[in-house]
């Protein structure tokens, strides 16, 4: 029984592995670089949970108020650019 109960702990503990956090605050500016060959600025509006591909964000161009949904791979914090 002892054995048991022992499994089960670490089989619980195993799934209490602390989730990814997101590394944008809601407010922070970015750039994106989307298929072309300049990255624009935009600012992070929400952080959305992992779509299954990393977590993401809605984000909002400083340019022209577009938004979309992208991962966090794809943004890099703007030089200069704090909250």
């Amino acid at each position: 029984m002892t054995q048991h109960v022992n499994a089960r702990e670490r089989h619980r503990s195993a799934k209490a592995v602390a989730a990814p956090t997101h590394a944008f605050e809601e407010g922070v500016h970015v750039s994106y670089r989307s298929s072309g060959p300049s990255a624009e600025s935009y600012r992070v509006t929400r952080r959305l949970p992992d779509g299954g591909h990393g977590l993401q964000y809605r984000i909002r161009s400083d340019r022209d108020g577009q938004e979309r949904v992208v991962i966090e791979s794809a943004l890099q914090r703007t030089k200069g650019a704090f909250r």
